[in-house]
């Protein structure tokens, strides 16, 4: 029921987010990230990790904000973050044996989040009508994929899928999850997105499915180390944000260089 309950106070948000002009749907994407990258960050502290959250915020919306504006370069984000966020630990007290650890997390958080994240920003910059229609397939084919993988799998789950990882995550949820977005892709293209083709919608159906599996069992893995059950509990019925936007990090590239190279 809490499920329900956040999506029915989110999506007429969401909504009007993504129809408006692309730096409101930026903005979202931007909080979203900063409150993940909190959230992953946590997950290293759980394992004595201590990372530089201010310098990892920086360097997030740096490379962020460089998929809005486009003359921003991304590689000046990169390097600056890559030989700055080391240089502060070399200035401050941290101890030794902690600065490497300390370092690569942070980094690779950062970068981690903010690049994923920064192709949906990228999807909604292809236009007013077409950027918004991609952000809304993304969406509705990795959620409902997502959706038809816990509620089948929660239901008929008998095989796990990955027992090291997930002890919940089950294989008649994953093909579940597969049938879902492919079902949520036809949908979309009698919807609102008729310039899809059935093979598109087959072919995307899949990939962002499978992508969906993917992160999410990636931050599963994370986890699992840190020995928690979610990243937060900002969202009621969902965990935290990184739990919500786990399923859509690799869809994002996905969905972009397809459009870019397939369908353009």
């Amino acid at each position: 029921m809490k499920r329900i309950l956040s999506a029915v106070v989110f999506l007429p948000v969401f909504y009007f987010l993504v129809r408006r002009s692309p730096i409101y749907f930026t903005l979202l994407i931007a909080a979203a990230c900063l409150l993940a990258l909190l959230e992953l960050y946590r997950l290293a502290s759980l394992r004595g990790i201590r990372c530089n959250r201010p310098a990892g915020c920086a360097l997030a919306l740096a490379v962020l904000l460089t998929f809005y504006e486009t003359s921003w370069s991304l590689h000046a984000a990169l390097v600056s973050g890559v030989i700055l966020i080391p240089i502060l630990s070399l200035l401050g007290r941290r101890p030794l044996e902690e600065c490497l650890a300390s370092d690569s997390a942070t980094v690779f958080g950062a970068l981690y989040l903010s690049t994923l994240l920064g192709y949906l920003v990228g999807l909604r910059k292809l236009g007013d009508e077409l950027g918004g229609d991609l952000i809304f397939f993304l969406f509705l084919v990795v959620w409902a994929g997502d959706a038809a993988a816990y509620y089948v799998g929660s239901a008929t789950g008998r095989h796990l899928l990955s027992p090291r990882v997930s002890p919940k995550k089950t294989v008649e949820g994953a093909l579940a999850g597969i049938l879902g977005s492919l079902l949520a892709a036809l949908l979309a293209r009698a919807w609102f997105f008729n310039q899809l083709r059935t093979a598109d919608c087959w072919i995307l159906g899949i990939l962002l499915a499978v992508s969906g599996i993917l992160g999410d069992l990636v931050e599963s893995m994370w986890k699992r180390g840190a020995g928690t059950k979610d990243s937060a509990a900002l969202v009621p019925g969902h965990g935290g944000i990184l739990d919500r936007c786990d399923s859509l990090l690799f869809g994002g590239p996905i969905l972009y260089y397809y459009f870019l190279h397939w369908m353009g």
